[in-house]
């Protein structure tokens, strides 16, 4: 349930402050509920399925969709106007499609025929017209990033690739695209960019610049799979 609470504090747009402002708890306690170290009261679940429109069986059991489907619930989802919400609606770049994607980098791209996945409440970065929305495949950045969620990223112009440092970063070099951390930029001094796993057990890599197609910052975590 931890998962989930933070699953739907994320899409809703809202930060822990806010949570704790919708239902009237501590900043603190949301933390630990988000953690784990905390078990949420009955009034303060209801209050989420009431406030952020959710199902309860989601919310409690893990089962069907996150949006009720009417006051007494269901499996179809929703769909009602959001006149109050902003938000875009992202190319989604998913794991099968990664070969085609790569063939569209340095032509003029079009991310017609790719499903697109929305984002609530974006970012000023987001916002910008140019983000993509990203699968994650592989562990090579748990614990933070797991297989199946979706990131949302902002290109990186090819002359500025040599500046990118301290974030995560989708990175598409030679026939390869994968996502890993740059902490250190060497290719002002070495021509090549060393690219970083999150998970000890997954090591590093090291790539030439001038295999470097493309680049993109992983700014949000937009979807997440709940186990």
């Amino acid at each position: 349930m931890s998962e989930r609470l933070k699953t739907v504090r994320r899409l809703r747009g809202l930060t822990q402050q806010n949570m704790a402002d919708l239902l009237e708890i501590a900043r603190p306690t949301v933390a630990q509920l988000e953690g784990g170290r905390h078990q949420p009261s009955n009034e303060v679940l209801e209050t989420i399925i009431r406030k952020l429109e959710v199902s309860r069986d989601w919310l409690w059991f893990g089962t069907g969709p996150m949006e009720e489907t009417s006051p007494v619930g269901g499996d179809t989802r929703m769909l009602r106007p959001l006149l109050d919400v902003d938000y875009i609606d992202c190319p989604l770049i998913p794991v099968p499609a990664r070969a085609g994607f790569l063939d569209m980098i340095g032509s003029q791209s079009d991310y017609g025929h790719y499903q697109t996945v929305r984002i609530y409440n974006p970012s000023a970065e987001i916002s910008k017209g140019d983000a993509l929305a990203f699968e994650i495949d592989g562990d090579s950045m748990e614990p933070q990033l797991r297989p199946g969620m979706q990131v949302a990223v902002v290109p990186v112009q090819i002359a500025d690739v040599k500046y990118a440092v301290s974030g995560v970063y989708v990175v598409a070099f030679a026939n390869q695209l994968t996502v890993k951390r740059i902490k250190d930029n060497d290719l002002l001094t070495k021509r090549q960019l060393t690219l970083h796993s999150d998970n000890p057990k997954a090591g590093s890599l090291t790539i030439a610049g001038e295999d470097i197609r493309g680049l993109w910052k992983v700014i949000d975590i937009i979807r997440g799979r709940v186990e």
